[in-house]
């Protein structure tokens, strides 16, 4: 995990961010902000689950209070409401699934009584205090989804050159500093030491490389993509 952290600071901010999210926006053909939506809800699912199920939401209740949470945040815009300029992404649908809940308990505990339902308000600051370790589950589920997204990419760049075995191999190694049994790789690669050496070097830089352009993504300001890489890192080694 060190070795990415040494070397995330190689590479350049990519040129837009948040494009995910504008592209649900105005100024696209419906196809295209449908497809957008989509991404974003399959993406950042395994998040909203999970950090539900850390807020102690009923275990035979989280995949409906997870499918009712994006059904009530894209009716009422959630995605298109969202402002880089407002911080991380990832602090805003944090945001968004706290006060879902705490609406969605509410609501329940009202209609046992008898009561009425009031609308969620993303916006709202009345939502209690949340547990830290619910946080640290939320930051965890987060940065599995950056890391299997910058490793599908990697993965796909090894499919196109043919070298899907070299990159199975690989994957172990590319989140330590450790290089493996080299004994052992070089023999089933059938590659020199030199050779597999650069390859895992070059596979460490691009990995690293595509983590940062996925971490930029959710941020606004480029000077908030060292930090929140860093973040994310650290919560993947604390799992």
């Amino acid at each position: 995990m060190e070795s990415l952290i040494a070397i995330n600071r190689a590479f350049p901010f990519p040129a837009t961010m948040w494009s995910r999210v504008l592209r649900t926006r105005g100024g696209e053909d419906e196809g295209t902000t449908r497809k957008a939506l989509e991404d974003l809800c399959t993406t950042y699912r395994p998040a909203v689950t999970g950090y539900l199920r850390a807020l102690d939401c009923p275990e035979h209740e989280v995949e409906d209070v997870t499918q009712e949470f994006f059904i009530t945040f894209l009716r009422r815009d959630g995605f298109q409401r969202a402002e880089p300029e407002r911080g991380r992404l990832r602090a805003y649908l944090k945001s968004a699934i706290r006060h879902h809940l705490y609406h969605w308990r509410r609501d329940r505990a009202a209609a046992y009584r008898g009561g009425g339902v009031e609308p969620l308000e993303l916006d709202a600051d009345e939502a209690p205090e949340l547990p830290e370790l619910a946080d640290a589950h939320y930051d965890e589920e987060w940065a599995l989804i950056v890391l299997e997204r910058a490793l599908g990419e990697l993965k796909d760049g090894y499919v196109k050159r043919g070298r899907l075995d070299l990159y199975e191999r690989l994957k172990p190694t590319l989140l330590t500093d450790e290089s493996g049994d080299i004994a052992a790789l070089t023999e089933r690669l059938g590659m020199s030491r030199g050779a597999l050496a650069v390859e895992q070097h070059r596979a460490r830089r691009r990995l690293a490389e595509l983590l940062r352009a996925e971490v930029a993504e959710t941020v606004n300001d480029p000077a908030e993509v060292e930090s929140e890489l860093l973040h994310l890192l650290r919560s993947l080694a604390h799992q």
